[in-house]
């Protein structure tokens, strides 16, 4: 666990974020909380996750038979719905004669957290008998393709890639009924001095792996009579940049890989507002198929942040 800083070295961190009225506050929160459990609730979100694949050169079977090296719900897919052909980094999909397998442009699950409920279009989506998964859409972007419930995109790790599955009729989305938070509290809004360093950040991640992020400055901010920093990792000329982090909450009350938290750019004077009432759950909360970064040895808080977002049992 990080230690606190002593007080006197972080004279200039001061406790409380900028004044903000208070209505103003729990409305914005209010509505972020909303849009969080909106995006939850709609289709390809993480809850319809069922299966992360990691492929291997050569040529892998899918469709709902037995036999088949992927294989998708039944009743939910054909027994052979295709095959994917893995050469050198490329991801190509065959469908099976007669199989109706439509392709479109996904981007749900890169999305910012509380960007609300954005159900895809897929009113125009063509029928393709092949298409490369692999190709590429621009940041942010995937082919997707359907059958029927059933959806994948495939994914890059390193010099890995992965088949991601998705059912939009999954069970989970009967179990959820929002996600629990704890009550508002403008005591954890508050401001931090943005303290420029060049450092890279050894990130691991819920596969055993590390990699290695650029952090272009550490938050430095006062709770109570402690003082506590953070490290931002995001390019050196963003817009926004995300704190993963751990805290005495962790593995209890909230997921035990931490949280995330995103946070302006510092302003003319190099203040930031670190408002943790904003601070959300990784995908790994809500699915065991996703790749989740986890906090860094440095981002470990010495203190029990009761706000934002609360682990979910199911």
């Amino acid at each position: 666990m990080r230690r606190a800083v002593t007080l006197v070295l972080l004279t200039s961190a001061v406790a409380c974020g900028p004044s903000i009225d208070p209505e103003a506050h729990r409305a914005a929160v209010a509505a972020f909380a909303a849009a969080r459990d909106a995006e939850l609730a709609a289709p390809d979100s993480w809850l319809s996750l069922i299966g992360l694949h990691w492929l291997s050169e050569g040529e892998t079977t899918m469709g709902s038979g037995p036999d088949n090296d992927i294989v998708l719900p039944e009743g939910k897919a054909e027994s052979q719905v295709g095959s994917l052909i893995v050469q050198g980094g490329s991801v190509r999909f065959v469908a099976e004669a007669g199989v109706r397998v439509t392709q479109g442009v996904d981007s749900t699950l890169d999305l910012s957290a509380g960007s609300g409920a954005i159900p895809p279009d897929v009113s125009r989506d063509p029928i393709v008998t092949e298409s490369v998964l692999t190709e590429s859409l621009g940041p942010g972007k995937h082919v997707v393709l359907r059958d029927g419930p059933i959806n994948w995109i495939a994914i890059r790790r390193g010099d890995r890639v992965a088949l991601r599955l998705r059912d939009n009729e999954s069970d989970v989305y009967e179990a959820f009924h929002g996600i629990d938070r704890y009550v508002t509290d403008p005591r954890w809004r508050v401001r931090a001095r943005w303290v420029p360093h060049e450092k890279t950040v050894a990130v691991p991640n819920v596969l055993g792996t590390v990699s290695e992020e650029p952090s272009p400055a550490a938050l430095e901010f006062r709770i109570g009579l402690r003082s506590y920093a953070l490290d931002v990792t995001g390019a050196p000329d963003a817009d926004r940049y995300m704190l993963v982090f751990a805290d005495e909450t962790s593995g209890r009350e909230t997921y035990g890989g931490g949280r995330y938290l995103w946070v302006d750019r510092p302003d003319a004077d190099g203040r930031v507002v670190v408002d943790f009432n904003l601070a959300y759950n990784p995908p790994c909360v809500w699915t065991a198929f996703a790749t989740c970064p986890l906090p860094s040895r440095d981002n470990r808080l010495t203190l029990a942040v009761r706000a934002g977002e609360k682990s979910w049992a199911h």
